[in-house]
C-alpha cells in the first residue's frame, strides 16, 4: 500500500483496529468461563475473530484496494535449541504483510511476536524465560526441534542484535480495562522491544499500521528457494509448517478446524487467486503423511493490491 494512502486515513484506521482488537479480547474472555484467558486463548482470538474484523476495516477504509486477510491458529511450536539449559519457543504469532504491485512485484514484511499476559505496561522478564529473551536480543544460531520436517535444520539470523521484526506482545490481564470500557490512550495489547524489563512502546494497532507502511517489522525475500537471507528462510519456514495441521484450543471453546479454511480467510473478489500461504506450501501440499510435530506459530497474513492507479 502507498504510505500516503495509509497516512491520510491513519486516525480512523487506528481507531477501528483498536476497536477490533478490543472486541477480540472480549470475544475470548466470554468463552473462557472456567479460568481467565491465557496467552494461547488470545492468540486464538487474534488469528480467528480479529482476522474477519481487520478485513472489514481495511475494505471500508481503503476502497481502492483489494484485500485478503487469512488467519491460522497454532501454539507452542516450533521449539528451537540455542544451546542453553532450556529450549525456547520461536514465537507465538507471526503477522505477515504482502504488498502485491500491479505489475506482479511483491514486497513482504514480517512481525514475529512473543506474547505475555501482564497486569502492568512494564514487565520484568522472569529468570525462567531469559532463554527466549536471549533469542530475540542476540539471535544465536538455533536448531529446530519438535518442528516436523524442520527438525535438525539450523538458522543463523543476522545481525546479532534486536530488530523490529521480533518483539514482545504485552496483553492486559485486567478484564475491566479490556472488556468494559475503552478510554483514549488505553489499549488491550501493546508491543515492547526485547529487554530485561519489557515496556510497551506502541499499541498493537499502531504497530500493525506501521507494518503496512514498512516502517516497522522486518522485510523478507519473496523467493524462499534462492534467498540467502536467514531471516527470510525462517519466515518461510514458519509459513510452511503453520498450514499443515488441525488445531484446537479447549479453554476458548474452539473445536478442531482446518488451518486453511473459509472461516479464517476473507478476501475481496480481486484477491481470490493464490495466497502467500499457498505459495509457501509448495511441495508440501501433496504430502499425506504429515507428522503431528508439523505445527508452528499462529499466523495472520494480510495481502493488498491497488485496483488501479487513481487519477
Amino acid at each position: 500500500m502507498k504510505a500516503y494512502d495509509i497516512n491520510s486515513k491513519r486516525h480512523i484506521l487506528e481507531e477501528l483496529i483498536d476497536n477490533a482488537l478490543l472486541d477480540s479480547v472480549k470475544w475470548v474472555a466470554n468463552r473462557c468461563t472456567s479460568q481467565k484467558p491465557q496467552e494461547p486463548d488470545y492468540m486464538s482470538a487474534l488469528s480467528t475473530k480479529f482476522v474477519k474484523d481487520l478485513f472489514n476495516v481495511l475494505v471500508a477504509v481503503f476502497p481502492y484496494y483489494d484485500f485478503s486477510v487469512l488467519g491460522v491458529y497454532c501454539h507452542q511450536k516450533p521449539i528451537v535449541d540455542i544451546k542453553q539449559a532450556k529450549k525456547t519457543e520461536l514465537g507465538d504469532i507471526l503477522f505477515v504483510y504482502a504488498d502485491r504491485k500491479l505489475k506482479g512485484e511483491i514486497v513482504l514484511n514480517s512481525l514475529l511476536l512473543q506474547a505475555k499476559v501482564s497486569s502492568d505496561p512494564c514487565l520484568r522478564v522472569h529468570q525462567s524465560e531469559r532463554h527466549q529473551l536471549e533469542l530475540y536480543k542476540n539471535w544465536p544460531q538455533f536448531t529446530y526441534c519438535r518442528a516436523g520436517n524442520l527438525n535438525g535444520k539450523k538458522r543463523n539470523i543476522l545481525p546479532k542484535t534486536i530488530n523490529d521484526g521480533a518483539q514482545y506482545l504485552l496483553i492486559d490481564d485486567n478484564s475491566f480495562t479490556n472488556g468494559l470500557y475503552f478510554r483514549k490512550g488505553m489499549f488491550p495489547m501493546g508491543c515492547a522491544i526485547p529487554d530485561d524489563i519489557l515496556c510497551i512502546n506502541n499499541s498493537l494497532s499502531s504497530e500493525l499500521i506501521d507494518l503496512l507502511k514498512l516502517k516497522s517489522g522486518r522485510t523478507f525475500d519473496s523467493n524462499p528457494h534462492t534467498t540467502e537471507d536467514e531471516w527470510s528462510k525462517m519466515i518461510w519456514d514458519l509459513l510452511k509448517i503453520s498450514t499443515l495441521k488441525y488445531s484446537k484450543r479447549k479453554n476458548a471453546q474452539l473445536k478442531s478446524f482446518s488451518r486453511i479454511n473459509e472461516c479464517s480467510h476473507f478476501c475481496t473478489e480481486g484477491m481470490r487467486d493464490m495466497t502467500l500461504l499457498d505459495e509457501a506450501l509448495g511441495n508440501y501440499i501433496n504430502i499425506e503423511d504429515i507428522s503431528d510435530e508439523n505445527c508452528g506459530v499462529s499466523v495472520v497474513l494480510i495481502e493488498s493490491r491497488l485496483r488501479s492507479e487513481k487519477v
